[in-house]
């Protein structure tokens, strides 16, 4: 069918196809989004929607006239000729099948509604898990941080100046024969030194305190981690954020293009995007989280509406 060839063919190239007395096609982009309930990340996607209002700008006509090599008159009357059997199958009940972007399905009253297909480019919605900072790092589990044991300095020989003078003596006095009588006399002097210096130092009969080295680790993970949240915070109310002043919500995708179309008249942008299955309305607001108040404030004035909300 002509007509449903132009639609797969002008639509993913200009973005949008206009097919006069029947409606308008459009790829709608929705940018990527964060529900922190769920805490999934849905990537940003491609989405056609159908609207049955138009503006004839001739390209339908052109396009066939180019197609089938046919002077503009002609090609008016074909254009004629296919719009009337896609018509009177609409409302036969025969569904209009558009390979690649969705399906035009007629009713009783005359409406037409559009189905449309998920566009290969959409990507399945992404389970972020937040990551825990362990509270231990003394644990034995594996991977877990062990810390370094404490090095203990060597304890060197307790070395008095009687000790050393006794040792010289007894080394030069070593080769004399009578060198078996200086032992005994160096081992009373060796234990007389050493009872004096361990009586002259401090707390010498005291046993040495005992350092708590997992406490000190604790405290140092827990001061570790309380200033990556604080340094967190800190960053996250200095970062410009997303966020959607919802007007409208709509269960069809027809009527949200057709509101947003509306408010463009009087001046007013607004975004689509789907979210729990329906069409949301919205304006589209990039600030610092502490200004969401004002901002919505004004735009509640602006639309003379106290029920507009916010969603991020």
């Amino acid at each position: 069918m002509m007509l449903q060839l132009y639609i797969q063919e002008v639509l993913f190239k200009q973005r949008v196809c206009v097919v006069p007395q029947l409606g308008t096609f459009s790829v709608q982009h929705f940018p990527a989004h964060y529900n922190s309930q769920t805490q999934t990340l849905t990537p940003p996607r491609e989405q056609v929607m159908f609207t049955q209002q138009w503006q004839d700008d001739g390209s339908c006509v052109e396009w066939i006239a180019l197609k089938e090599n046919l002077v503009p008159a002609v090609a008016q009357r074909k254009f004629e000729k296919y719009l009337e059997e896609l018509k009177e199958g609409l409302k036969s009940g025969t569904p209009l099948v558009l390979p690649g972007i969705g399906q035009l399905q007629g009713d009783f009253a005359g409406n037409i509604h559009f189905h449309a297909e998920e566009l290969p480019v959409e990507k399945a919605s992404l389970d972020i898990t937040p990551i825990h900072r362990p509270e231990n790092k003394t644990d034995n589990k594996p991977g877990a941080y062990t810390p370094p044991p404490t090095p203990v300095p060597a304890i060197e020989p307790i070395m008095t100046e009687e000790v050393e003078d006794t040792l010289e003596a007894v080394t030069e006095e070593s080769g004399f024969k009578w060198w078996w009588a200086a032992i005994p006399i160096a081992a009373v002097i060796i234990g007389v030194g050493i009872w004096l210096y361990l009586s002259n130092t401090p707390g010498s009969g005291e046993a040495a305190p005992v350092v708590n080295t997992d406490s000190i680790a604790k405290q140092h993970v827990a001061d570790s981690l309380k200033q990556v949240a604080i340094a967190d915070s800190i960053a996250a109310a200095n970062t410009i954020q997303t966020y959607y002043a919802v007007i409208n919500p709509h269960k069809d995708s027809s009527e949200a293009v057709k509101e947003q179309k509306k408010q463009a008249k009087w001046g007013r942008t607004l975004v689509i995007y789907k979210r729990d299955s329906l069409f949301r309305t919205a304006v589209e607001l990039h600030v610092l989280p502490a200004d969401t108040t004002p901002h919505l404030d004004t735009i509640r004035r602006e639309f003379k509406r106290s029920d507009i909300y916010l969603e991020h």
